[in-house]
């Protein structure tokens, strides 16, 4: 299997635990992870312990979460992946029907760094990565 689809299936194992499986998710993981989600205003959060808080905060606040995984684009250690994503507020109930571009890189198999970017053009770029 080539490092292209070892990363692309690193990712796609990435997004069906974290819904449901802490212990699968936290395998996907690299120790020295670097986490830069958007609506932290792209502040950095490191290790496992920091990506592990970012999915439970996740988890905690929205419901009846939906993940269709619409393009997934990688080259080596590096994947982009379009999300669309429709979610609940678990307290507010507000709808969210949304595109995030995540951009990924590996590491010994491994998740190394997430940046999660509302342009698809822009991952692509920071990726190094073409359509």
């Amino acid at each position: 299997m080539s490092q292209e689809n070892v990363s692309v299936n690193r990712v796609q194992a990435w997004f069906e635990a974290f819904n449901d499986d802490a212990d699968a998710f936290r395998d996907t993981l690299h120790p020295e992870i670097v986490w830069f989600p958007f609506e932290d205003n792209h502040s950095p959060s490191r290790g496992i312990d920091g990506a592990m808080q970012i999915r439970r905060h996740w988890l905690d606040s929205w419901s009846d979460q939906e993940v269709e995984l619409e393009g997934l684009v990688g080259d080596g250690d590096n994947v982009v992946v379009t999300a669309h994503i429709t979610t609940r507020g678990r307290g507010s109930g507000v709808e969210v029907d949304t595109r995030l571009h995540f951009h990924f890189g590996l590491r010994d198999g491994k998740v190394v760094h997430i940046y999660e970017h509302l342009n698809r053009a822009e991952a692509l770029e920071a990726a190094g990565l073409s359509e």
